[in-house]
């Protein structure tokens, strides 16, 4: 937790998530997406709805140039699939590389109730040299698009279409009459994205069986694992484990780092995919399995 159990944060907080979901919305079929907050929920049925990191669009538009799509894709504006990164280098070569899937709702309360806390998060996660004016550069109001959250480092969203807001936004949208075949068909989304596309998927296949489906506690997006299997050291060894999650529990993680350990003579962009070296953030997100999760069950 990063305020104290008598903190007002936890009542706002639950309050501004409730706003986002109306009491229920027939989605598709007999079932409805429910606020759980407003109305009973059994939990007959837990779902991890899972989709990739690296831009599905991107991936699509670039299939027969897949480094351009690595390369635009370190742009944090076309990083859609709720999940974010930021690179460093060393030496030309990338060092570490952190991901995120913290919401910028989160962060806004946080810092209206706890300025302080936020400072704190800064220092510890991104840098000791973030100070309070970096922050809160005008009448103490947070600025989200701060240097220490975008061209210095990263500690939450700030793609406009990554947010609470848009995730369970997406999760009561209704199903057209012409269904959707598979998470990847474009019938089911205006939007091109993996992410939405699966949950959407997933959540009407539910309420077509007649389920009441809502958000799991605490609702959010999670990167649920990762798959370096076949990522070699430049010696042609087997990688180790260099993922350090920062925030949030493995199968649950907020805040992950990728970085090789000093003293092992090499760094992540001499790590090998595929026989390729790793050049951008993006070749370490396609291989992240991101999440949001649900619970379901039979109307009261």
């Amino acid at each position: 937790m990063d305020v104290g159990d008598d903190s007002a944060f936890y009542d706002q907080w639950h309050h501004e998530v409730s706003k986002l979901v109306v009491e229920s919305t027939e989605v598709s079929g007999r079932g409805a997406y429910v606020n759980p907050a407003l109305r009973d929920q059994r939990r007959d049925h837990e779902r991890a709805i899972t989709w990739t990191g690296l831009s599905r669009p991107l991936l699509q538009e670039h299939r027969d140039d897949r480094r351009k799509a690595y390369e635009l894709a370190e742009n944090r504006a076309v990083q859609i699939e709720y999940l974010e990164w930021h690179v460093e280098k060393k030496n030309d070569k990338i060092s570490r590389v952190t991901f995120t899937t913290e919401t910028p709702e989160y962060w806004n309360l946080l810092a209206e109730l706890h300025p302080e806390v936020v400072l704190g998060l800064y220092q510890r996660y991104v840098s000791t040299d973030v100070t309070h004016k970096d922050l809160f550069p005008e009448n103490d109001t947070y600025f989200p698009k701060n240097k220490w959250n975008t061209t210095h480092g990263i500690m939450h969203y700030v793609m406009r279409i990554n947010s609470m807001k848009d995730l369970l936004g997406v999760s009561q949208e209704i199903e057209p009459s012409q269904h959707a075949h598979d998470g990847f068909d474009a019938l089911p989304y205006s939007r091109a994205t993996g992410a939405d596309a699966r949950i959407n998927f997933d959540i009407w296949a539910m309420s077509r069986q007649g389920l009441q489906v809502s958000a799991d506690n605490p609702p959010g997006l999670y990167m649920l694992g990762w798959d370096d299997s076949g990522w070699t050291k430049p010696n042609g060894d087997p990688v180790d484990d260099y993922w350090n999650v920062d925030r949030g529990v493995r199968g649950g993680a907020l805040r992950v780092t990728y970085e090789v350990p000093e003293g092992a003579g090499f760094q992540v962009g001499d790590i090998l995919i595929g026989g390729r070296p790793i050049e951008f953030g993006g070749h370490i997100a396609e291989h992240i399995t991101m999440s949001a999760h649900v619970v379901s069950g039979a109307a009261e």
